[in-house]
Formats: C-alpha cells, sequence, structure tokens
C-alpha cells in the first residue's frame, strides 16, 4: 500500500512540474515547452525543458503563448499568407538576423543596390524595398532579411514559415 501511495505522489507531482511549463506554439503547428526567460518587441528567449541553454526564436514564427503557471495564453503575431505578387504589401522586412530565428530560410533575391538599378524614376531605399517585397511575394515568402555581407555589401534573403 504504501509503494502505491509513493507511486501515486510520485506521479502526480511529476505532472505538477510539468504542468508548469511554458508552452510556445509556431505557426507552422510545431509547440515548443520550456521555460519562457524574456520576452521583448520582437523576439522570445526560452529555455527547452530539461535545459539551461537560452535560444531565441522571432515573435513572427510564434502564434502563440500559453504560461505554464498561471495558464494565461497571448497571441504574439497574426500568421501572413503571401499567396503572390498581388500580396507584397504583406511583405515584412527586418535587418536583425533573430527576427527570422525559427524562420525557414530561402535564397538570396538580391541586392539592394542591384535593385534600385532595375528602378526608373525616383531611386531610393523605398523604391528598392518594394522591389524587394514585390519580389518575394512573388515567391511566396512573407518575411525579407536585409544584412550586410562581410565585404559590406547589403543583401536580401527571404524567409518564410
Amino acid at each position: 500500500m504504501k509503494k502505491i501511495i509513493l507511486l501515486f505522489t510520485l506521479v502526480f507531482g511529476f505532472n505538477l512540474v510539468s504542468a508548469q511549463s511554458d508552452v510556445i506554439t509556431k505557426q507552422i503547428g510545431e509547440v515548443l515547452k520550456g521555460t519562457i526567460v524574456k520576452v521583448d518587441e520582437n523576439t522570445i528567449v526560452f529555455t527547452y525543458e530539461g535545459q539551461d541553454k537560452e535560444y531565441t526564436i522571432a515573435k513572427n514564427a510564434v502564434e502563440k503563448i500559453v504560461y505554464g503557471k498561471t495558464g494565461k495564453t497571448v497571441k504574439t503575431s497574426n500568421k501572413l499568407v503571401v499567396a503572390g505578387e498581388a500580396d507584397w504589401t504583406k511583405v515584412i522586412i527586418v535587418e536583425n538576423l533573430d527576427y527570422t530565428a525559427g524562420l525557414e530560410k530561402g535564397n538570396e533575391i538580391g541586392t539592394i543596390e542591384e535593385l534600385m538599378a532595375y528602378q526608373t524614376g525616383s531611386a531610393g531605399d523605398k523604391t528598392a524595398n518594394k522591389a524587394l517585397k514585390i519580389k518575394a511575394a512573388k515567391l511566396g515568402y512573407p518575411f525579407i532579411l536585409v544584412t550586410t555581407d562581410g565585404a559590406s555589401n547589403r543583401k536580401a534573403i527571404v524567409y518564410k514559415y
């Protein structure tokens, strides 16, 4: 009888501990369990259950967080559906690699300078950004990371869920 009570206590206690985990649900339906360390404007820092290493995921990649201690659900972002060129205004350009963490990397779609060279009329970042967004939308990608490589060349890489 003591063994049954001990076993019941251990199982029940383990369930209470695991119920305390925070649950991150990604836009693609993948579920990550662990502890939320920090949430800022664009990223979430967390640790997986049973680990101490911190991981970063972009809020764009996350649908919602359910906090284990309180049960509170927080919606972090809406899923962007980019179905073609007409959706170019939905495409988001980011300039920090952390803002793409948890997203699937696509190909480089051109440099800012290359795209500006193809434009007629007024040149500038707004024109280049529009050209990038149109190109990404045609490919079905809702995110573009604009970054600088080791040779100081600006480049654009597309990302999706």
